[in-house]
């Protein structure tokens, strides 16, 4: 195959994934709307490896396992907009609350 075919598939496929974590967020945050205080739900409702983060229904980021630095698992929480992590945690509860801090909220109150 060319490389000019090469690169169209590329790009085509990047679109349909970009297009397709679209539609599973907006279906998450969904399930989300009008919830209270600091709640999360799977991103992808057959696996809970990245979790959607709201405060008071307000989309916050996301947080994903990880296992590659080390043999227990952790949590890497990332804000919204920003794809960078605010830190990687040793529980999704800790990542949750860790995001909830980084975007100026307290994940504490009731």
């Amino acid at each position: 195959m060319d490389t000019d075919a090469t690169a169209v598939i590329q790009r085509a496929e990047s679109i349909i994934y970009r297009a397709s974590w679209r539609l599973l967020e907006e279906t998450a945050l969904e399930h989300l709307a009008g919830t209270r205080g600091l709640c999360w739900v799977p991103l992808e409702p057959r696996t809970d490896v990245i979790q959607l983060v709201t405060y008071d229904g307000e989309h916050l980021g996301h947080m994903r396992r990880d296992r590659s630095l080390a043999q227990d698992e952790g949590w890497v929480a990332v804000r919204r907009l920003a794809g960078r992590a605010v830190g990687r945690y040793a529980s999704a509860q800790e990542a949750a609350e860790a995001l909830a801090r980084a975007c100026g909220k307290d994940p504490r109150r009731p």
